[in-house]
């Protein structure tokens, strides 16, 4: 902050230097007076349990104004806008709490849940292959040459085998760096790659089969072999930086000293180990594979190449993700298997059932969507929808204003009425029998107890006290069977009586 105070600058200036975000930096600024000492604000968060309706209409009308702007609800801003401005002072939390229940903020719940995803990185040198391309920007006397270079990377050593570069990403370029892996390591067993048209056509494809290289597709939940090509590429795009050449060449000249950057930096990965691991890349690749190795790999690729799936979860979870396996014909190994049974545990069975629905109709209309990832997709979304409605059911029954308003409403209603009667307790109770939010039945049971235990403390006999119930409840029509017994249990349980019903505790 001294920094920022005692300097000549801007807050874009002092952020880019000191490297901390304008936001950020702005609000510390905020903290500190002209004297550099701190700004102390009383703060009464957590000291309030209850806000009052007064609170909550102020909030909304604030909130409306500010989208009446055209202004971005940004909530840390906001809360610190209503202490500043209106004197009101909850946590963030709070004032989140109050524009969900009143329809001004879309509600969010951030609960971790495991992913499932499909474990493609292999145990051997030279099993499975990630090949991709990416593009690269030479700069020469300011003029920007595009090349794509394609690099084939082992997924399980890290080593970077072979790479071709050319003006675009071609079929002929995906066979070349397949050739020249296979002329200095031989040939995999498997390769992993997107969905690009080139790694795709029926050249590549042809090539595969011929040399008998199993094509391992990858997704959103497989990315190529753990994000090994993409890591690599990072790694690259890192070392060497952009190129800028001040000369009037040709695009040979620029190719030409791309190729002898990445042959350099290649030669030096594959000469560092990676983290935990004592030998280097290129000694890995050296390391002699048996045959029951390779046909081991062979086979596990052969079944995350089939469809990858896994099972289910605590009892009844599990039961559906097996006969969701079974049925469908979903084919995943073991581990697979062991995955999906520990993630679904996560979700809740009513998000697990309506998953299985949307995932049988999606399927119907494309085949290709039978795959276990797939599943875990739509159960994903289904739950957070789950949790984002319960979170606004949530917040609507504690600081929705209509509703607020209408249980002051009642608790003014209640303070003009002469002493308690019979025939209110037994209205409120009605009401309280039909109220659709839990706070307000609540409010009507407490309010009725302390209108039965007045009636009580003021009768010489209970049994007559009962007959006036058992009368009143009786002409009481615009009530069924079922509300008249969960009534009259409730009062029973108050005066003492012995009930054949349901409990009290069921009522409430």
């Amino acid at each position: 902050m001294k920094f920022y105070r005692y300097n000549t600058c801007t807050l874009r200036e002092a952020s880019f230097a000191v490297m901390i975000p304008m936001s950020t930096l702005n609000s510390w600024n905020k903290g500190f007076d002209d004297n550099m000492n701190p700004i102390i604000v009383p703060d009464k968060r957590g000291k309030t349990g209850k806000v009052a309706i007064d609170t909550v209409k102020i909030i909304i009308e604030t909130a409306r104004n500010y989208q009446t702007k055209k202004n971005r609800i940004r909530l840390k801003t906001f809360t610190r806008m209503l202490v500043e401005e209106k004197k009101i002072t909850l946590s963030s939390k709070t004032v989140g709490d109050i524009l969900t229940a009143n329809n001004l903020r879309s509600p969010e719940t951030r609960r971790k849940r495991p992913v499932f995803y499909q474990r493609l990185r292999q145990e051997i040198p030279n099993g499975l292959v990630s090949i991709d391309g990416s593009e690269v920007k030479i700069y020469i006397d300011g003029q920007v040459i595009k090349l794509n270079l394609e690099m084939t990377v082992d997924t399980n050593t890290f080593a970077h085998t072979a790479f071709s570069i050319a003006d675009q990403e071609t079929s002929e370029e995906f066979i070349k760096v397949l050739k020249a892996h296979c002329r200095e390591w031989g040939t995999p067993i498997g390769l992993v790659t997107d969905s690009g048209t080139a790694n795709i056509s029926a050249a590549s494809l042809n090539f595969l089969d011929s040399k008998k290289i199993k094509p391992v597709p990858s997704g959103p939940a497989n990315p190529k072999g753990n994000g090994t090509i993409e890591g690599a590429f990072s790694q690259l795009k890192q070392v060497i930086g952009s190129i800028h050449i001040n000369t009037s060449s040709t695009k040979a000249l620029a190719k030409s000293v791309l190729q002898t950057i990445i042959s350099v930096y290649i030669k030096m990965r594959n000469k560092l180990p990676l983290t935990n691991q004592l030998k280097t890349p290129t000694e890995c690749m050296d390391i002699k594979v048996s045959d029951k190795s390779r046909n081991q790999v062979k086979n596990k690729l052969q079944n995350k190449i089939d469809k990858k799936n896994v099972t289910s979860n605590d009892q009844a979870k599990f039961d559906i993700l097996h006969c969701l396996i079974k049925n469908m014909e979903i084919e995943a190994d073991v581990a697979a298997i062991a995955r999906a049974r520990k993630t679904i545990t996560f979700f809740n069975m009513k998000a697990i059932l309506e998953s299985e629905k949307a995932f049988v109709k999606a399927v119907n209309r494309k085949k290709e969507r039978l795959s276990l990832p797939y599943f875990f997709g739509i159960l994903k979304r289904v739950q957070q929808d789950l949790d984002d409605q319960a979170y606004k059911r949530q917040c609507q029954e504690r600081y929705n204003y209509n509703q607020l308003k209408e249980q002051i409403k009642i608790q003014q209603e209640q303070k003009q009425r002469a002493p308690s009667t019979v025939q209110d307790v037994l209205n409120i109770l009605s009401s309280a029998v039909k109220a659709p939010a839990k706070y307000l039945k609540a409010v009507a049971l407490r309010r009725a107890k302390e209108w039965i235990n007045e009636l009580i403390s003021s009768t010489k006999y209970v049994g007559a006290l009962r007959k006036k119930f058992e009368k009143s409840l009786i002409e009481m029509t615009q009530l069924n069977t079922e509300q008249k017994n969960k009534i009259w249990e409730y009062v029973a349980g108050f005066l003492n009586l012995k009930s054949t019903g349901k409990s009290v505790t069921l009522f409430s």
